[in-house]
């Protein structure tokens, strides 16, 4: 988040597997170290440039377009599914609701979060990046997501930012 540039025409939307009174404090850090203002997510709340929304750990952000705009939902923790917060419960909602204008970032973490949600953005004709197995502190999701054959890009994370600079620039508007 350091490196990214707060006036890219793009707000991000982060799920990061961690406990309910985690998610504050690493959006608080997130804030502190970022040219972005970084906020824990709220339902409701919009998805806007120069801003991050952290999912809390509570439940799963769903993206819901409102007019021009993009929302986001707090989703209750669903039984059947296997990780609170859910990566996938973000990028498919994120591909209903802005189809082409979605970059899925996969990073570090353990299990397959993410495979479904990679699938269905790249199948509405958005990007997906992982973070390459030498940067990853856990190679599990990346590996997962790549395995798919939907990831478009495989880099270390050093590298990431300056691909979702790219993918913003050409894209205008890619989230409201």
């Amino acid at each position: 988040m350091a490196q990214l540039d707060s006036r890219l025409p793009m707000g991000i939307v982060i799920t990061q597997h961690m406990p309910p009174r985690f998610t504050r404090a690493f959006a608080d850090r997130l804030h502190r170290g970022s040219r972005f203002r970084v906020k824990e997510a709220e339902d409701g709340d919009y998805v806007l440039a120069g801003r991050a929304l952290v999912a809390p750990g509570s439940g799963s952000i769903a993206l819901r377009r409102d007019g021009v705009s993009v929302r986001v939902t707090i989703d209750p923790p669903d039984p059947a599914v296997r990780y609170c917060p859910s990566v996938d419960r973000m990028f498919e909602t994120a591909s209903e609701t802005m189809n082409d204008s979605v970059l899925a970032v996969v990073l570090t973490g353990m299990g397959d979060d993410g495979v479904r949600g990679v699938k269905k953005v790249k199948a509405r004709g958005g990007r997906a990046i992982a973070e390459a197995a030498e940067t990853a502190v856990i190679f599990g999701m990346p590996q997962e997501a790549i395995a798919t054959g939907a990831v478009d890009e495989v880099l270390p994370l050093g590298k990431i930012a300056e691909a979702i600079e790219r993918f913003a620039r050409r894209t205008p508007g890619a989230a409201p």
